[in-house]
């Protein structure tokens, strides 16, 4: 789907896992209290509060060095023991992600981070989105040196992990990917997850056809109060969104959507991640024909609701 002048990276959308007690004794009143007041602290620090902007970005930057020094052990610690990789040239796993990670063959040089934001999604789960610029180069040619990035972070063990990682150029970006060390098989990729249930899946369907036909009551029947999205033209909100997808109105002659996948992130929260095809103009801007789309969804009053989305396109 598409943003106004530029690449909507847009429905739905991802992200991921869960937070982690003592019972009374017949104590004198005093010692009782100072035991459920300790009771009380316990249950505190089992739940994990919302993980800080300077944590995370610290978390990212050092990931970010790892990959480029390919330090396979550092990296195992950075992922989720549930982990998805999204990227220009497909959709990974963990055990593949790895793979890529550690045998890419690409130098990179002055990383900054930029626009960083911490977007709470419950208990232990958290999406940090931020802007990329580096100077970073695979087999001699220079990669993209501006990306918009989104990073879904789980609370494992107490320690914040990646479960879900995904960038793509931003608007203004130059260079472009060399390619990849460890090509994606699109008949097998993600072939370990499996589909979302019927009912997210006819929501998300409901999002492109109300694209399609600009239907924006229709479609804003299933994206949350809370939605966001981030993609070529970096973070949006909800109302940034829908202003990119319908004023001023988008001609868009077909769209179809691939098998979907999912990922449940929580009780609560479910990825879903799939390829999708489009044709039509945007502004003076032409869709890109093939995207790789994820999108979040949670539940409201019963109903699945887009909570975030990102898309890229994939060759």
């Amino acid at each position: 789907m598409k943003i106004k002048f530029l690449f909507i990276f847009s429905i739905s959308a991802t992200l991921m896992l869960a937070g982690c007690g003592g019972a009374p004794s017949n104590k004198p009143a005093g010692n009782a209290n100072a035991s459920n007041a300790a009771a009380g602290n316990t249950n505190s620090a089992a739940k994990p509060a919302v993980p800080t902007k300077d944590e995370l970005v610290a978390i990212e930057k050092k990931a970010w060095q790892d990959w480029a020094a390919r330090k396979g052990e550092e990296l195992e610690g950075y992922m989720a023991s549930k982990f998805v990789n999204v990227g220009s040239n497909g959709a990974t796993v963990r055990d593949d992600a790895m793979k890529s990670w550690t045998t890419h063959k690409c130098e990179m040089k002055d990383l900054a981070f930029s626009n960083e934001k911490v977007t709470p999604f419950g208990e232990g789960v958290a999406m940090l989105t931020f802007q990329a610029k580096w100077d970073m180069k695979c087999d001699g040619k220079a990669g993209p040196d501006t990306l918009n990035v989104s990073v879904l972070y789980a609370n494992e063990g107490g320690k914040w992990k990646a479960m879900y990682y995904q960038e793509t150029p931003a608007a203004d970006a130059k260079g472009e990917y060399a390619p990849p060390s460890t090509p994606v098989d699109k008949e097998k990729e993600l072939a370990s997850l499996s589909a979302p249930d019927d009912e997210i899946v006819a929501a998300e369907t409901k999002l492109w056809d109300s694209w399609k036909a600009q239907d924006r009551k229709g479609f804003e029947e299933y994206i949350s109060a809370k939605f966001f999205a981030n993609g070529r033209s970096g973070f949006m909100d909800r109302e940034a969104y829908l202003k990119g997808a319908f004023d001023p109105p988008c001609k868009v002659e077909s769209v179809s959507t691939g098998p979907m996948k999912a990922m449940e992130i929580n009780k609560d929260l479910t990825m879903i991640i799939y390829r999708a095809s489009q044709k039509g103009t945007c502004g003076t801007d032409k869709l890109p024909e093939n995207v790789l789309s994820v999108s979040i969804y949670g539940k409201e009053n019963g109903k699945p609701m887009a909570m975030y989305y990102m898309e890229n396109p994939v060759k």
